[in-house]
C-alpha cells in the first residue's frame, strides 16, 4: 500500500541512508509535500526496482534537483492523470493525492522513453549510475541530480 507523506516530526527520528561517500539528509519534505524518503521506496516498489539504499538516495536527490512545488509530484512528470491539473505552462501536473502521484510518476517511468533510468534502478547498486541515466535519458533534469549528490558527498 502507498503510504501518506510523513509528518516533519516522523521524518526527523528516521536515520540518514548510508551510501559510502554520500550522506543525503533523513526525513526531508519535498516542496511537492511528500516525504522523500517514502515517495522514493514506494516508486521503487511500484515499478519493482530494489529498494537499495544507493536508489532511495539516487531518487532523493533526483526530488531535490527537480524542486518543484507541484502537488504529490516531486519528480515534475508533465503524466496526465484524472483530476491533475496544470502546475506550470510546460504541463507539470499537481496530483490529486500521494497515491496518484506515485502511480503516474510510475507511468511516465515506465513509458518506454527511460528503459536506461529503469535499468540503472533495477541493478540498485549506484546512486550515480541512476543519475548518468537520467542526465542520458529525455527527462528534464540533465545534471542537476549529479550535482545533488555532489553536493551530499
Amino acid at each position: 500500500m502507498l503510504g501518506p507523506s510523513t509528518t516533519g516530526s516522523q521524518a526527523a527520528s528516521q536515520p540518514a541512508f548510508s551510501v559510502p561517500g554520500i550522506s543525503a539528509p533523513s526525513g526531508e519534505i519535498a516542496p511537492s509535500g511528500v516525504d522523500t524518503r517514502q515517495f522514493a521506496t514506494d516508486l521503487l516498489n511500484r515499478v519493482g526496482a530494489p529498494v537499495t539504499d544507493s536508489n532511495v538516495t539516487a531518487i532523493r536527490a533526483w526530488i531535490k534537483a527537480e524542486g518543484t512545488k507541484a502537488d504529490f509530484n516531486p519528480l515534475a512528470t508533465v503524466r496526465k492523470a484524472p483530476g491533475a491539473t496544470d502546475f506550470n505552462k510546460v504541463g507539470v501536473k499537481n496530483f490529486t493525492n500521494y497515491a496518484q502521484g506515485v502511480e503516474y510518476t510510475a507511468q511516465a517511468l515506465q513509458n518506454g522513453l527511460y528503459g536506461n533510468v529503469l535499468q540503472a534502478l533495477y541493478q540498485g547498486t549506484s546512486s550515480m549510475e541512476v543519475a548518468d541515466a537520467i542526465e542520458n535519458s529525455p527527462w528534464g533534469s540533465g545534471s542537476l541530480v549529479k550535482q545533488v549528490l555532489n553536493s551530499w558527498k
